[in-house]
């Protein structure tokens, strides 16, 4: 992300004016970039001389990029207009809004620099507010306005992020009268369309990122400005009127822009929208303003919140208005390490959370079914319970020496209990919670790499583990019978790389014969056409050194499409891949563990007899599930892996997802066949013994369908007949199971 230099192809025109003010006395540079719409451009010129005013001395710079109807001749029209001086910068080919914002950037002489759409109709007094922030505020780095659609309703007056990651426009529709748009307020965003900035830190910070096109842009630069630890203001004073999203072109990068977001800020785009359901004149100063994580079992951010969700959401609210930092943690969330938290809030839910020792925790309880998924060890990592006087007994009954606080719960609080929550977890901040491990010891990582031909791959893969911040390890490579790749090893002539031939085999054979070979306490797992990112494995390290109860790691990974063309491969799109916090009951049929992520105890591969090697797919997915049935994996919400998906015909080598599922269905779903067939622990619950009962019974139908198909090509109708009866009756009895569970809904867990 670098400021671009100049083309070659753009003309800079200076118009003439009877009276010219000095440039060097330029206080602030509006810059307005364009594209075609002559119409609003004239609009926007027009509305700027009236009512910009001359309280200090500005310039305005155009910067064109390839218009092709009348805007040329309009720009050139401006030549015969008095004061403001004008630039004009014409583009030879349309570069973008980034780009041009920039270049006008640089162009301008002016202190500050107003970046302003050309769809806009400006309203009087509107560029005051803005440089009187700036000038009066040294902590600000990015200020906006209050910007009306063309029906006088609030467009833009701040930017929020929702429960589902996603940044919206918090008052939209509302009066421009309603007190919640007339203070003054701090954001974490304020749209581009109109937006000021101190010209020197904007070309410091970059400028806006030129690898978006059309769209983002804005977000992505206030963030960096709040990363850097500069405010982000909303000033209500400068009213502009915004015919939005007006630009040709507007939306056709949608997707690029929003995953390009996505990567850069995953796991900074929290939900803040709570932080504002109030009045900013209403939020108060506490003496210690306290951090606080609120810990939901909700998994899907996209679907309509629940009780739980509201409720988080309430007591998030209530305690940003009295002066405190709050974040709310869905399930996916759970595993940040939270050492910038002062005080943990944790409801529980189906899926468990891992307490961690180090925290301050507070366990809000509201009914008896929630303790259902407590247990008594749980409950010791608790320093304080909230929740009905009726529960009391039960939590005792579990923990004796727990401290339980009687509220009355649910997503509407008095201010007395509030005030009694605030001041109990004030006073809990100031104890000191159990101590970090961060020592390092003698722990050692085993990295297991099956390779089978990636001899022009492996070296990136190895290359990343050697770039590990975490240095106790040992790579054992194991070649599964394709060319060897010995040369590359020898060549890295490093004592903690071991590499071995095997004949052609299986993956799951490879991985084991390298399991055999290894000594760490902990096995990690790397594709030979993958990578992990620099922390990877002391990401994983912290959590099992830290949480007694974890001893299976996963975290998120950077899912990146090539496209194979002749000898090179072509990047075609690269994304980060959210995982939730699961269970063995979540991998019962499908996989959701990346597999390059995964981290554990050396005793759980020896308890499980290693990988399968008879499976020809899944043998990851069978291996996670498999391990699931002895400890629950712990998610880590941080990304540390890139997977390489490349797009190619073949099914190894160089495509390395193998396309049986489609080549042989019947085959694919043989090996889905044994995968759910093997034996269980006896230790797991019998409700899920049920739902794999019924996931059984669904891909022995799957197969068996499969099975008279493939009978039926071979005319084998005697035999198809019997697949297709077989197929029938374990179909209607999950349709009996579906029923059962619609009409009895009390039979459920």
């Amino acid at each position: 992300m670098h400021f671009c230099t100049v083309p070659p192809f753009y003309e800079d025109v200076w118009t003439k004016h009877d009276e010219v003010i000095s440039i060097a006395n330029c206080k602030v540079s509006i810059v307005i970039p364009l594209f075609n719409r002559v119409e609003l451009t004239a609009q926007c010129w027009d509305a700027l001389l009236e009512h910009t005013g001359s309280s200090f001395p500005y310039e305005v710079i155009f910067v064109d990029n390839a218009s092709t109807d009348g805007t040329p001749d309009f720009l050139a029209n401006l030549t015969h207009t008095q004061s403001p001086p004008v630039k004009v910068i014409r583009n030879e080919h349309n570069i973008g809004f980034a780009r041009a914002c920039n270049q006008g950037a640089r162009a301008g002489k002016g202190e500050y620099v107003v970046f302003l759409n050309n769809d806009t109709q400006v309203h009087a007094g509107w560029l005051t507010p803005l440089v009187d922030e700036l000038d009066m505020h040294s902590d600000t780095g990015v200020v906006g306005g209050c910007l009306l659609y063309a029906d006088g309703t609030v467009q833009h007056a701040g930017v929020v992020i929702g429960r589902n990651r996603i940044p919206y426009h918090v008052f939209h529709k509302t009066s421009p009268d309603d007190p919640l748009v007339s203070e003054r307020r701090a954001y974490r965003i304020v749209t581009g369309a109109c937006m000021a900035v101190r010209t020197n830190e904007f070309i410091a910070m970059d400028g806006f990122d030129e690898g978006y096109i059309n769209g983002h842009e804005d977000v992505d630069l206030c963030l960096r400005y709040h990363e850097a630890n500069r405010k982000i203001i909303y000033r209500p004073e400068c009213v502009v009127t915004h015919f939005e999203s007006q630009s040709e072109g507007r939306f056709e990068h949608c997707r690029a822009n929003t995953e390009r977001t996505y990567s850069r800020w995953y796991g900074k785009l929290t939900q803040d929208d709570f932080n504002y359901d109030f009045l900013e004149s209403e939020r108060k100063t506490p003496d210690h303003p306290l951090s606080v994580a609120i810990k939901i079992p909700a998994l899907d951010h996209r679907a309509d919140p629940n009780a739980t969700t509201l409720k988080a959401e309430a007591l998030a609210g209530a305690f940003s208005q009295m002066g405190h930092t709050c974040r709310i943690d869905f399930n996916d969330d759970w595993g940040r390490d939270d050492l910038d938290i002062d005080i943990t809030v944790i409801i529980p839910g189906r899926t468990r959370y891992k307490v961690k020792p180090y925290s301050r925790n507070i366990l809000w309880v509201e009914n008896e079914k929630e303790l259902t998924h407590l247990t008594p060890e749980d409950l010791e990592h608790y320093q304080l319970v909230f929740g009905p006087s009726s529960l009391k007994q039960s939590l005792k009954g579990m923990c004796a020496s727990i401290e339980f606080l009687p509220l009355v719960t649910g997503i509407t609080m008095s201010a007395p209990e509030l005030s009694t929550m605030e001041s109990t977890m004030m006073g809990l901040s100031t104890t000191l919670p159990n101590g970090l491990v961060t020592t390092i010891g003698s722990e050692k990582i085993s990295i297991l790499m099956a390779t089978y031909n990636r001899k022009d791959l492996i070296s990136t893969a190895i290359d990343s583990v050697r770039g590990q911040t975490f240095n106790a390890w040992e790579l054992i490579i194991v070649n599964d019978g394709g060319e060897s790749v010995a040369d590359i090893v020898n060549g890295y002539n490093d004592e903690r790389i071991i590499y071995h031939d095997e004949e052609h085999c299986s993956k799951g054979h490879a991985v084991n014969t390298a399991f055999s070979l290894s000594s760490g306490d902990f096995i990690a797992y790397l594709d030979d056409d993958d990578i992990w990112l620099p922390n990877h494995l002391e990401r994983a390290l912290f959590f099992l050194r830290n949480l007694p109860q974890v001893q299976m790691t996963y975290s998120d990974m950077v899912e990146t499409t090539l496209e194979q063309q002749e000898d090179d491969w072509k990047f075609v799109r690269s994304h980060p891949l959210h995982t939730p916090q699961v269970s063995i009951r979540d991998l019962l049929e499908y996989n959701c563990i990346p597999g390059i992520t995964v981290v554990h105890t050396r005793a759980l591969f020896e308890q499980t007899g290693g990988m399968d090697a008879s499976l020809e797919v899944l043998v990851d997915f069978d291996f996670w599930r498999r391990l699931a049935m002895h400890t629950d994996p712990y998610h880590i919400t941080a990304l540390t892996a890139e997977r390489f998906f490349r797009q190619s015909p073949g099914t190894t080598g160089l495509g390395q997802i193998t396309n049986l599922n489609t080549s042989s269905r019947r085959r694919y779903l043989a090996n889905v066949c044994r995968i759910v067939r093997k034996k269980v622990p006896d230790s797991l619950s019998y409700t899920i013994k049920d739902e794999l009962d019924s996931v059984r019974r669904k891909i022995q139908a799957l197969f068996l369908m499969s099975q008279g198909e493939h009978f039926t090509d071979a005319d084998n109708h005697r035999r198809a007949t019997a697949s297709y009866k077989l197929a029938g009756k374990y179909s209607l009895q999950l349709s009996r199971d579906l029923m059962k569970k619609l009409y009895h809904p009390e039979d459920k867990e």
